[in-house]
């Protein structure tokens, strides 16, 4: 009866002694423990991991994500990395963060190796470019790859989200680089093209002046650029778009042709269906005698208003019986002549005029008065 009470007894001690050696299991930096909130202090939870003591997580080691500290309550399960077996004050320093970072790393390797497509969210600016997070990873997007254009003021994309690639993960590192630029690109050429199918030729629409050249005006119809260029800004003759429209000039313009192949877009400011030309050229006559106004000088003559849209040119010969120099000499910008139509050329569009000539058949007061 002894010995069976002795045997018992020593079952017991083996147990109480079998829990101990559980309790005093040897830990290491990088274990991940399963963890369980015990208390909830200001700046950090203490967990059970299992040990002898308990552990200690700091709010900055709590997630990659943003979270709501309200959220965590006593009881909490979830997985933990040992990141000091001593804090200094002698507890141990674990990290719920570094589980969830290694699981990301996992998933991330994935999007890379498949070159998935994936939306984030831009956070902050910083040198060279701007930060965001995918799956609580922080990331790095320099300022060419944010988009296709160029970038003046990286704080205006703050807080937007766009979609991205990404271009180079080195997780030993913790480098994580994104690019967005090929997507953006890809998206505006597919917006480009199904906003081609929608125009049609001939047809009228609304756009914005956005960019001037030398040759022509750009102009914005909706998501697509198409040129309008000198020769169709106006029917009169343009030395600059600047002389007709301005860049933000809302304006209604004609699509005179799309070519699909390259995307480009020619269009019409002027009234392409009446050619005002034509309607001043059928009362006109060689021969005639009108009153025209200067518009601008040329090296070899004088450029004169005959109409709007229609002009006429008074060759440097044609304008004095006197050798001039210079139109100048004689005339000046807004004055009113009277000249005589000398030729009109209706294949070139060019009427052909001259003061002499129109001189030699008025009357002689008329003609002393030009003469002075």
């Amino acid at each position: 009866m002894l010995q069976d009470e002795i045997v018992e007894e020593d079952l017991t001690m083996a147990d109480l002694m079998s829990e101990v050696e559980k309790t005093m299991a040897k830990i290491y930096r990088n274990d991940i423990r399963k963890a369980t909130v015990i208390a909830i202090e200001e700046n950090g939870v203490i967990v059970n991991i299992g040990y002898h003591t308990d552990a200690y997580l700091p709010w900055k080691e709590f997630s990659s994500s943003e979270f709501d500290k309200s959220s965590v309550n006593i009881g909490d399960e979830f997985n933990v990395s040992i990141l000091r077996l001593d804090d200094g004050e002698g507890n141990v320093l674990v990290s719920k963060k570094k589980v969830e970072n290694e699981k990301s790393y996992d998933e991330i390797e994935k999007i890379f190796k498949n070159k998935e497509i994936v939306t984030v969210k831009l956070k902050d600016v910083i040198k060279g470019g701007m930060t965001t997070t995918i799956k609580g990873v922080r990331a790095f997007i320099p300022s060419s790859q944010i988009t296709d254009t160029y970038v003046e003021d990286l704080s205006s994309y703050v807080g937007k989200s766009i979609d991205v690639q990404i271009i180079e993960f080195v997780p030993q590192k913790r480098k994580l680089i994104l690019s967005g630029k090929v997507l953006a690109k890809q998206k505006r050429l597919e917006k480009r093209l199904a906003r081609l199918d929608e125009l049609k030729e001939g047809e009228k629409y609304h756009g914005t002046v956005t960019k001037l050249m030398n040759y022509g005006a750009f102009v914005d119809i909706g998501g697509i650029e198409g040129l309008i260029h000198n020769s169709d800004l106006t029917w009169a003759k343009i030395r600059h778009p600047k002389e007709v429209v301005q860049e933000g000039q809302e304006v209604e313009v004609s699509i005179i042709s799309i070519n699909k192949e390259t995307g480009k877009i020619a269009l019409a400011l002027k009234d392409i269906a009446h050619d005002p030309w034509k309607d001043v050229v059928a009362n006109l006559k060689e021969g005639q005698i009108i009153k025209v106004i200067v518009t601008k000088f040329a090296l070899f003559g004088a450029f004169v208003k005959i109409t709007d849209g229609v002009e006429g040119l008074i060759h440097i010969s044609q304008i004095s019986k006197k050798r001039i120099a210079k139109p100048q000499d004689i005339l000046s910008i807004g004055e009113e002549v009277e000249v005589k139509i000398m030729k009109i050329d209706e294949k070139e569009k060019r009427i052909s005029l001259s003061i002499v000539a129109a001189l030699n058949e008025v009357d002689s007061e008329t003609k002393k008065m030009y003469m002075v």
